[in-house]
C-alpha cells in the first residue's frame, strides 16, 4: 500500500523538481551584447594634418606677401628718389648755381685784384678759390635750394612765413655750417693734397678766418636778403626762385667783397 502511494506521488510531481530532466521547456535566447565603439574626441589625423598644412600655407603666403610689399615699397621709393635726382629742373638749377657762382667769384676777385692792370678775370686770379665756390654754388645754391624752396612753397602759404624760415632758419643753421665745412676743405685739398698735414693746417686756417667773419656777415646778409627774398616769395614763380636767388647772389658777393676789401673767400653768397 505504501509503495503504491509513493509511486503515485512520483508520477504527479514535475520531473524538473526531481532533477531527472533539465528545464528546457522555455526556449533559450542567446544574450546579445551590443558594444558601442567610443567616438574619438579628436579630428581624424588626415583632416588635422590637412588643416595644419593649410594654415601653414596661409601663414607662409601672408609672410611672402608682406615681404613682397616691403620690397615693392622700397623699389618705389628708390624710383621716386631717382626721378627727383634726374629731374630736369633740378639739373638746370645745379648748373645755374654753379655758373652764377663762377661769375660772382670772378667779379669779386677782379674788384679786389692788386694788379695795376685791371682785367677780367684778374691776372692774379685764384682758380682754386673759384672752383670751391663753383662746387658749393652747384651743390647748395642750386641743388639744396631746389628742395628747400620747394618745401617752403609746398608747406607754407604765407610768404612772410617762408621768408622767416628761409632767413632765420635755413641761413644760420644750414647754409653757413655747410659753407664752413665744404669750402675750406675743398680749397685746402686742391691747393695741397687731400689728407695731407699741409692740407689739414690750411683747412683750419681758412675755417678760422671765415668763421670769425660770420657774425658781421650774417647781419649784412639779412639787410640785403630780406628785401630780395620778400620779392622772391611774393612775386616770383616757384620754378624761377632758385635762379632768382642765385642771380642776386652774384651781386651780393661782388658788393660785399668790394666793401670789405678782403682777399679771403666771403661766405656772404646767398644760400
Amino acid at each position: 500500500m505504501k509503495s503504491s502511494l509513493l509511486s503515485l506521488l512520483l508520477l504527479l510531481l514535475p520531473q524538473e523538481l526531481l532533477g531527472f530532466v533539465p528545464a528546457t521547456t522555455a526556449p533559450m535566447h542567446k544574450k546579445t551584447t551590443t558594444t558601442t565603439k567610443p567616438t574619438a574626441s579628436f579630428e581624424h589625423p588626415t583632416i588635422s594634418h590637412h588643416h595644419h598644412r593649410h594654415h601653414h600655407h596661409f601663414t607662409t603666403n601672408r609672410q611672402t606677401s608682406s615681404v613682397g610689399l616691403t620690397v615693392l615699397s622700397a623699389a618705389s621709393e628708390s624710383v621716386s628718389i631717382i626721378e627727383q635726382l634726374t629731374n630736369p629742373l633740378l639739373i638746370q638749377h645745379i648748373a645755374t648755381g654753379g655758373i652764377l657762382a663762377l661769375a660772382g667769384d670772378v667779379i669779386a676777385q677782379s674788384l679786389l685784384s692788386e694788379d695795376e692792370k685791371k682785367s677780367f678775370p684778374p691776372a692774379d686770379w685764384d682758380k682754386v678759390r673759384t672752383a670751391a665756390f663753383v662746387a658749393f654754388g652747384a651743390i647748395y645754391t642750386g641743388g639744396a635750394q631746389h628742395f628747400i624752396f620747394g618745401f617752403l612753397n609746398d608747406n607754407f602759404d604765407e610768404p612772410l612765413t617762408r621768408l622767416a624760415l628761409a632767413q632765420f632758419g635755413f641761413i644760420p643753421f644750414c647754409y653757413y655750417p655747410t659753407f664752413l665745412l665744404m669750402v675750406p676743405a675743398l680749397r685746402a685739398g686742391w691747393e695741397s693734397e687731400f689728407g695731407s698735414d699741409e692740407a689739414s693746417d690750411r683747412q683750419k686756417e681758412l675755417f678760422s678766418e671765415v668763421a670769425g667773419k660770420i657774425p658781421a656777415t650774417l647781419l649784412r646778409n639779412w639787410c640785403f636778403w630780406l628785401p630780395v627774398q620778400f620779392v622772391q616769395f611774393n612775386y616770383i614763380a616757384p620754378d624761377l626762385q632758385v635762379t632768382f636767388a642765385a642771380a642776386f647772389g652774384v651781386i651780393w658777393n661782388a658788393i660785399l667783397s668790394w666793401s670789405t676789401a678782403s682777399s679771403v673767400p666771403t661766405t656772404e653768397k646767398e644760400a
